[in-house]
């Protein structure tokens, strides 16, 4: 066993994992006592209020706007709605282009192809973020005038060298904050650089309600038209926060509604997230911070460093396996669930985030793009939950290193 003081499941052994890494948070409890009353008293619409200040919806999105410090947030019922809202929002037709990264979750892709457009993929650097350097190159060959980009996973680009790309050539910039709360360039919070930026509310999320979403501007005409697109009628904008009631009345019959709202439920159990969300976002770092120090000089490990300008969530981890074949890389995947760590592979097994397995996009779009195979092909994904803490961090590196031991000498 080459010095392993343990056997591994895979050789007789026990597991040492009796926890589940990826399990979701719990809803606080007062966000469970508001939700039940919503359910007793059938007030599950979100316009069932006369008064927005008695709405949990409108007053998570007041809420919400003042922690994340933008001028309109609105509640949708997920973030690929607030995707394809703020699609429309910055005008994209039918057969239009729209640059995305090539390195993200398939909503983002999917939202593209509601909408009818045509995505032109950006390629990645080996920490994940979107290339600038490709950015310029894709905006000068396709003319495209839109940008949807991810922090997939949290991971933050160099946002000085894209937003230098995006003044240079006028882009519509849309920025997809689902891995990115509480996440930051130079001190700013990311979802303040762009044109609309959009949240998710799923449960794996900074905010979890299950399924949800928050699209954010400080844009008073896009705020107006995206909360018509989301399902506004018969002067029910008036439940909205900051609305202008003449603008609101000239766009009311204009703007199609799409039904994508957030309802009453959803808003009471998200309203009490979110001032934990900082006490949540100090125990993924603790976390992240010393598991990194235990596995980081693994030779066969690879965990990329961010940029000095960005502060991570860092609710998960993701690394490189570095000197290994693919079947080498893929055993040490199944060893990992087998002593109850379930990762995964970015670029392995029809992950729904691996570009390549997009078949519902048209061939033309399946694109030759090598870096983003490159930094995808051995990069495993580690969900870290705030229910752990350093003792459990401790029994992860340790598998890990157990783990590698038996590949490297089995």
């Amino acid at each position: 066993m080459s010095g392993r003081s343990r056997k591994l499941v895979v050789e007789g052994g026990d597991k040492v994992i009796d926890f589940n890494s990826k399990a979701f948070k719990p809803a606080p409890e007062s966000g469970i006592v508001d939700a039940v009353e919503a359910m007793r008293d059938g007030m599950m619409y979100r316009y069932q209020h006369k008064d927005k200040a008695n709405s949990h919806v409108s007053m998570f999105e007041k809420e919400f706007a003042e922690h994340l410090g933008t001028n309109y947030a609105l509640g949708v019922n997920s973030c690929g709605a607030a995707m394809f809202i703020a699609l429309n929002l910055a005008g994209v037709k039918s057969g239009d282009k729209v640059l995305s990264n090539a390195f993200t979750f398939t909503a983002v892709p999917s939202a593209i192809h509601h909408i009818r457009a045509t995505p032109i993929f950006v390629e990645s650097t080996d920490e994940w973020g979107l290339s600038a350097v490709d950015l310029e190159r894709k905006v000068v060959e396709s003319g495209a005038k839109v940008l949807l980009m991810s922090y997939m996973r949290g991971h933050v680009p160099d946002m000085d060298a894209v937003m230098e790309v995006v003044h240079k050539h006028d882009l519509f910039f849309i920025e997809d904050c689902a891995h990115a709360y509480m996440t930051y360039w130079d001190g700013i919070p990311l979802g303040k650089f762009g044109h609309i930026a959009c949240f998710s509310t799923q449960s794996s999320k900074g905010l979890s309600s299950g399924e949800g979403g928050i699209l954010c501007t400080d844009d008073q005409t896009l705020a107006a038209k995206a909360l018509l697109y989301a399902g506004s009628y018969e002067g029910r904008w008036d439940r909205h926060h900051g609305m202008d009631s003449q603008m609101m009345s000239d766009l009311q019959d204009k703007i199609p509604g799409y039904s994508m709202r957030m309802n009453e439920i959803t808003g009471a159990i998200l309203r009490p997230q979110i001032p934990r969300l900082g006490e949540i976002r100090n125990i993924h770092r603790s976390n992240y911070q010393y598991l990194e120090s235990l596995i980081g000089q693994h030779p066969n490990l690879n965990i990329p460093q961010p940029h000095p300008k960005a502060e991570y969530f860092c609710d998960t981890m993701q690394f490189h396996i570095a000197g290994l074949t693919h079947q080498q890389a893929d055993s040490f995947v199944q060893l990992m669930i087998q002593e109850g760590l379930g990762v995964q592979i970015f670029g392995s097994g029809r992950n729904a985030r691996d570009f390549r397995e997009w078949k519902y996009l048209n061939g033309s779009e399946q694109v030759d793009l090598p870096e983003t195979v490159q930094n995808i092909e051995f990069a495993v994904d580690l969900s870290l939950q705030p229910h752990l803490g350093h003792d459990d961090m401790d029994i992860i590196a340790q598998v890990i290193n157990d783990i590698l031991d038996y590949i490297n000498n089995g």
